[in-house]
């Protein structure tokens, strides 16, 4: 099973995807640690994101190749690097993690302030992205990352179909 996590930065797609691993036993591949394994100093440019996001593919063809469960954590703001992830695998499952702009905003500077976090993206990169994140076509489930963590991940395994404890 592939599932996909998708949305802004700073609305949860992390905590959400490290959580839903430990319950499903899955694979976790995030583009922030991806791209600190291609490069030391990243520039964030075209060229990098396609090596990221060329990798992130190659791991999770290996992986459900294997039969492994692999969770995709990243900002697939484009529809059509989204259909590339989904062709990975029929069994596939995309979530869209929101979150209000405004806890969005608290979360990013507080993740600035404590330089912590492997992810560089602040308030300017997701009100960037923001303007170029293009809707999430299909189905999908939309998740309220406000609610608490063990909330979420309850929805996340009642929508993809796995029961607590197995």
């Amino acid at each position: 099973m592939l599932i996909i996590i998708c949305g802004l930065p700073g609305t949860g797609k992390s905590s959400l995807s490290r959580k839903l691993r430990e319950k499903i036993g899955a694979v976790y591949l995030n583009t922030d640690i991806i791209r600190k394994q291609i490069t030391k100093k990243p520039d964030y440019s075209e060229e990098e994101k396609k090596r990221v996001y060329d990798e992130m593919i190659n791991l999770a063809e290996k992986n459900i190749n294997e039969r492994k469960n692999v969770i995709l954590d990243a900002t697939f703001y484009s529809k059509k690097l989204r259909m590339v992830m989904k062709n990975i695998s029929k069994d596939h499952y995309v979530i869209l993690c929101s979150l209000p702009e405004k806890l969005v905003k608290e979360r990013l500077m507080g993740r600035e302030r404590r330089k912590k976090g492997i992810s560089d993206a602040d308030y300017g990169i997701y009100l960037e992205l923001k303007k170029r994140f293009e809707p999430v076509e299909g189905e999908y489930l939309e998740l309220d990352c406000s609610l608490p963590k063990s909330k979420q991940v309850e929805i996340v395994l009642g929508y993809i179909g796995v029961k607590h404890g197995h």
